[in-house]
């Protein structure tokens, strides 16, 4: 592993950071925190809401910037927005309609702000979720909901893998102008195409005056893909998709052996 410290560090959540018991590794967050210390910023970057990504930054300990909807919310220390890009709100409803009539399996909720809206509470993917981030789903209409604020920041697709797979297609061909994208097998994130969490790494970069190349980061999913590739130290997990682990090239141990920690730990 790099033995070079990092000015920056941007890492993942789900299948990163947390362990599949959904919690930070004790080793991890000591030196996260020592980091911290020094001075170097430790940012969680998620698909997440706010606050879901909340959660987890008070589990950790600090109080940083975070990065939220894979780039398409950075809020600074006081939740206030950094950079914020929504999909447009008739684009969404498309995309929706298209799920429904193709897709009636899939589950689809709507992101905005710190609002998640769904038809169905009670959907099995929707309650699993709510374990997930511990944060709660209402039910509601896209376009009544979002109205008053141009747009939405995120559709997310839950399905079986075949089902999301076909899906992932049908939305890239009819929509080239989402960003359409998997965060794990079973999950499709829909935003707008100028969102990726690159982006949102730019974005804090300038914020602290700190140079990509003294950035490190770390992920698990396609949708990582670009941030890993952005910075000068991007690790992948070993249980990221084999086409993730390719493409990035550094590998390090999965998030159950606290891969993070593996890396960072002589920092």
């Amino acid at each position: 592993m790099d033995k070079k410290v990092a000015g920056i560090i941007f890492s993942d959540i789900d299948g990163t950071l947390l362990n599949s018991s959904h919690h930070i590794g004790a080793c991890t967050r000591r030196k996260v925190l020592a980091l911290d210390q020094r001075g170097i910023p430790f940012i969680l970057v998620s698909a997440r809401m706010p606050d879901g990504v909340y959660l987890v930054q008070k589990e950790l300990g600090t109080r940083r910037p975070v990065i939220c909807y894979s780039g398409g919310l950075v809020l600074d220390e006081e939740g206030k927005a950094l950079y914020s890009c929504r999909m447009e709100l008739a684009l969404a409803g498309a995309a929706e309609q298209l799920i429904k009539k193709e897709y009636p399996n899939i589950c689809c909720n709507i992101y905005g702000g710190n609002q998640w809206v769904v038809k169905d509470d009670q959907n099995p993917w929707v309650i699993r979720e709510e374990t997930i981030t511990r944060s709660k789903a209402v039910v509601g209409d896209v376009q009544s909901v979002f109205a008053g604020d141009g747009g939405v920041h995120k559709l997310l697709l839950m399905g079986e893998v075949e089902e999301i797979a076909q899906a992932e297609k049908e939305l890239k061909r009819e929509f080239p102008e989402l960003s359409v994208l998997r965060s794990n097998q079973n999950y499709l994130e829909i935003m707008d195409g100028k969102v990726n969490k690159a982006q949102g790494v730019h974005v804090l970069c300038q914020y602290y005056g700190i140079p990509k190349e003294e950035a490190a980061a770390f992920g698990d999913g396609e949708n990582d893909l670009d941030m890993l590739l952005a910075v000068k130290y991007g690790y992948v997990m070993a249980n990221a998709l084999p086409r993730v682990r390719e493409k990035v090239g550094r590998v390090t141990k999965s998030n159950d052996e606290e891969g993070i920690y593996a890396v960072i730990q002589e920092w």
